[in-house]
């Protein structure tokens, strides 16, 4: 994976790895599957996304039962169908967030387990500090550049954890808890990886694969690079938070 993912998918895996999720499992946003592929060695039952590229590459990773090409807002699935519903870091990029909230909500069995992970408030100021902008005078042009790069990510939702439990508890999806991840450094150090990670994104456009030798790339170095923001404990901030809920 490109450096940036690296350090947030696996910070996301560290967290999902201590939850227990009752079967079966409805992926929503699912991608292209390599991160399922890590976190369920086992399989899951479902997945769904609206990419049809992205829906075909998760399909031959062999990780899901089914693969459904489809939004969020209308799942094709009949209520009640899900004992739980994991969905990694979509929310953030869906504009109609409510309808989709409510289309997981619907989906879910009372009581059902509803696990996302999100961007929150600090994730700006996080990702792209603004001190080393301001002690040069170039204010102005950091902002001019987070309002680009959340926009070129899709960004449409930067929500408190007060905001995002407001948002699920109208979908009847009550937080039981919730945590920070994404430190301040480790999300500096995915803002800064996105730029060392282009010829990646060459590898990918070429190849079709964002790591052609990975052999050549996953040595120690480069893991020690990364594990020690995998390993951080819990931060008092960080610019994403993890939800754990469950349907009313």
């Amino acid at each position: 994976m490109p450096w940036h993912r690296v350090i947030t998918r696996s910070i996301e895996a560290r967290i999902l790895q201590d939850i227990s999720f009752p079967r079966p499992l409805l992926d929503v946003g699912c991608g292209d599957g390599h991160f399922a592929s890590v976190v369920f060695p086992e399989g899951v039952e479902v997945g769904i996304d609206p990419g049809l590229s992205d829906a075909r590459e998760a399909l031959g990773r062999g990780i899901y039962r089914l693969i459904v090409n489809a939004s969020s807002l209308e799942v094709p699935f009949a209520s009640e169908t899900f004992a739980s519903v994991l969905s990694n870091c979509v929310l953030e990029h869906i504009p109609d967030l409510d309808t989709t909230l409510a289309e997981i909500a619907r989906v879910l069995r009372p009581g059902g387990l509803f696990v996302c992970t999100v961007i929150g408030d600090r994730f700006s100021d996080l990702f792209i500090p603004p001190a080393p902008w301001a002690r040069v005078g170039l204010g102005r042009l950091r902002e001019a550049y987070v309002r680009w790069f959340n926009r070129k990510a899709r960004h449409f939702h930067f929500d408190s954890p007060a905001e995002w439990t407001e948002r699920f508890k109208r979908a009847g999806l009550m937080v039981e808890r919730w945590r920070y991840y994404s430190s301040p450094e480790a999300s500096a150090a995915a803002h800064r990886n996105h730029y060392w990670s282009l010829p990646l994104l060459l590898s990918r456009r070429l190849t079709g694969r964002w790591v052609p030798l990975p052999e050549w790339v996953e040595r120690p170095f480069s893991m020690r690079r990364f594990i020690r923001f995998v390993d951080e404990p819990e931060p008092k901030i960080g610019a994403c938070i993890a939800f754990l809920c469950r349907r009313t």
